[in-house]
């Protein structure tokens, strides 16, 4: 009954009403209530038509010139660190504010003690298993459909295994990979020093070694790796040392550029569907076209080896491993950390010094709209 009274009350006004910008005006503010239920309540999400709907007949009477007014824009303006001055949604960062974040998550990862890095780490090399798991426990096992349509189990894999980044993203989990690109942020900023990357990106490393072996091993001892899953698991392993060095190099640089993307989108977004989208496509991207990301194939080569897999030790190391962490320590370090560093950062110029100037300003002009929001809201319950 309620929700029937809060859309047929204003949908009668909105039909004696003649003028179409007042009518919607009553129609933005009858949605952004809805919203005052279902979203975040915060001064910086609060959309101007957030009001009842006199206040949104009452600001139906502000002209353009008005609202482009300097007292009047912090009503109808979320502000952001983001030179263009793009407006952006309370959900989203703007693509600078994402890279101080991605930076600035470099630096905590790095200035971490070591056993605490390690830790993270090994957790995040389990989550990763645990994708790598559930995507050949479902794509293996498909059967014969899967077997006349070989894309449909590529499909399966690749939807199914994102589900390891979204772990790691929302618990603070380490990866080698997702380290290389925002550590390396963090040092071309000047938040950390050389040897603070090469610590967390070897420590990190280590970490997830173990936990992907740990994953591995877990799974073949608790009778996971059997049949379908089995079979898959051998066939992808061995797939992996086919190629050449160069290719597998090549591919790391491709797959460490889609996995360093999903890291800057889940840190973009501030809730967690939107992390999890962010997470999704470029992960599902990379697996799908088959490329190499060195910490999956922590978990994968371990498994086949358990699994008896036509496979040495050799072959791991010398056709995958070590070509596979190189492409993506430079895809992490010089295609996304470097490349957005020169378009927001230092490495194009922007001083550090220039953004303090900016987040004081910000910060300020956020208490203004903040106390501005408060007197009208004492305004109008007076």
């Amino acid at each position: 009954e309620f929700f029937i009274f809060f859309f047929t009350i204003p949908c009668q006004t909105i039909n004696t009403m003649k003028s179409s910008r007042q009518q919607l005006l009553v129609l933005l503010g009858v949605l952004s209530g809805a919203q005052a239920f279902t979203g975040p309540q915060s001064v910086m999400t609060a959309s101007p038509f957030v009001r009842t709907t006199g206040s949104a007949l009452k600001m139906s009477k502000e002209t353009d010139m008005e609202r482009e007014s300097d007292e009047n824009k912090s009503l109808h303006e979320t502000y952001s660190l983001d030179l263009s001055k793009t407006i952006y949604t309370s959900s989203m960062k703007s693509p600078k504010d994402a890279y101080v974040a991605f930076a600035e998550k470099g630096a905590a990862n790095a200035k971490m003690a070591k056993r605490k890095i390690f830790h993270q780490a090994v957790l995040g090399g389990c989550y990763v298993g645990f994708g790598g798991l559930l995507s050949l426990s479902i794509a293996g096992n498909i059967g014969g459909i899967g077997g006349a349509n070989p894309g449909l189990e590529k499909m399966a894999f690749a939807a199914l295994f994102p589900v390891n980044l979204l772990l790691i993203a929302t618990t603070g989990g380490q990866l080698f990979t997702g380290n290389t690109a925002t550590v390396a942020a963090a040092r071309f900023e000047e938040l950390v020093d050389n040897r603070e990357l090469i610590r967390n990106w070897i420590v990190s490393l280590a970490g997830n070694v173990v936990g992907c072996s740990i994953m591995a091993y877990a799974a073949w001892y608790a009778g996971c790796l059997t049949g379908g899953t089995a079979d898959l698991a051998m066939k992808t392993a061995v797939g992996k040392v086919g190629a050449t060095f160069g290719k597998n190099f090549v591919k790391a640089i491709l797959c460490n550029w889609m996995v360093s993307i999903a890291v800057f989108l889940a840190g973009a977004s501030n809730d967690l569907v939107g992390k999890l989208v962010g997470v999704w496509f470029p992960i599902s991207t990379f697996v799908a076209i088959g490329l190499e990301h060195s910490v999956a194939n922590l978990f994968i080569m371990p498994a086949a080896m358990l699994l008896k897999a036509q496979l040495t030790w050799g072959d791991i190391m010398f056709r995958n491993v070590i070509p596979v962490l190189l492409g993506n320590a430079v895809a992490g370090a010089i295609v996304v950390a470097a490349s957005y560093s020169y378009q927001f950062g230092r490495l194009g110029g922007k001083r550090r010094a220039i953004f303090a100037e900016q987040l004081a300003q910000y910060e300020k002009r956020k208490m203004l709209l903040k106390n501005k929001i408060e007197s009208l809201r004492e305004g109008q319950t007076a």
